[in-house]
């Protein structure tokens, strides 16, 4: 995942409190584990932030973060 795509979203959660900038927090945060393993509850949860976000480069940043926590190959 780029770090540009990281900071976007840093600076969104350290702009807001809500259940939203705390859960992009923790996937964030989970991105730097490689073993972390998410779950189907959590991928729908980004798809859905990521389908109604209306800042263009959140959403661009919320995309990358989807496909590096996503859709990995086994």
């Amino acid at each position: 995942m780029d770090e540009w795509s990281r900071i976007v979203i840093e600076e969104y959660v350290s702009k807001n409190n809500s259940k939203k900038s705390r859960f992009l927090a923790y996937m964030v945060d989970k991105s730097y584990d490689l073993s972390y393993m998410p779950s189907d509850d959590e991928a729908l949860l980004l798809e859905y932030y990521i389908e109604h976000e209306k800042n263009k480069e959140l959403k661009e940043a919320l995309e990358e973060l989807d496909d590096f926590m996503f859709n990995f190959q086994i």
